[in-house]
């Protein structure tokens, strides 16, 4: 074979093999990307990456304690930022999704270690029996698209 066919070939595969990839991502359920998005946004959270969890809240978040999008980064800050390590244990997470729109219901344990708020912060969340309620949006057409518009949890006033 000579170097020209064995380069087209390598170039043919490689296409074959980006176009197979592409297609299983945006071929994904809604359930399955609004997880994933979920998933990501607990990790943003855990890595205490405020950048990267400002791009997942809407900019017209909002919830029942009154937080828009900038007072739930900068609550974010002053209650964890005192973290050495946090991990965000999920049990019984439900997901319910339809094209552009997703709902994930999920009990989340705190752990780790940390000055100040942490430990306060620990014993509230830890004790609470009700899952949070993460409500979903995706307004475009990209599967990455996903955005967190309301969170609440019942017994939490």
């Amino acid at each position: 074979m000579d170097r020209r066919r064995i380069l087209r070939l390598t170039f043919q595969v490689v296409l074959f093999a980006l176009t197979i990839n592409a297609s299983i991502y945006f071929l994904r359920s809604p359930q399955t990307q609004v997880l994933a998005a979920q998933m990501d946004f607990i990790k943003a959270i855990e890595e205490r990456d405020w950048d990267e969890v400002k791009d997942f809240l809407a900019e017209n978040y909002t919830d029942a304690y009154s937080h828009t999008r900038e007072s739930a980064i900068e609550d974010g800050k002053k209650y964890l930022s005192g973290f050495y390590t946090l991990t965000l244990m999920r049990e019984q997470t439900t997901v319910r999704a339809v094209k552009g729109q997703g709902m994930v219901s999920m009990k989340i344990r705190l752990s780790g270690n940390g000055i100040g708020y942490s430990q306060l912060v620990l014993g509230h969340v830890n004790q609470l029996t009700e899952p949070w309620t993460f409500h979903w949006s995706n307004p475009g057409r990209w599967p990455w698209g996903w955005q967190v518009n309301m969170i609440h949890h019942d017994q939490v006033r």
